[in-house]
């Protein structure tokens, strides 16, 4: 089944044990190859964030479109994004 890539913004996203993750705030493409790369859980806003602030984005509150295992009234996906690392005590 074909999606439009607008239709997935706003989709709720879950992992496949159930749990709810958040929304498709927006959509990361690969233009050379005409695929979609990752679904991030935050809105860019437009590119008026910082470098770093966009790095955190990717690592921490997105999720690689290859973890996509179903596309329907829900996106469902193998895992979430990767937790951040706790600093040593």
């Amino acid at each position: 089944m074909a999606k439009r890539l607008s239709e997935l913004y706003g989709m709720d996203i879950y992992s496949a044990k159930g749990a709810y993750l958040g929304k498709t705030e927006d959509i990361i493409l690969n233009l050379e190859k005409g695929e979609v790369m990752r679904l991030s859980l935050r809105p860019f806003k437009g590119g008026v964030l910082p470098g770093d602030e966009v790095k955190k984005i990717l690592q921490y509150e997105s999720i690689a479109y290859s973890d996509v295992i179903e596309v329907g009234d829900i996106v469902l996906v193998q895992k979430g994004p990767a937790a951040p690392k706790q600093p040593a005590k």
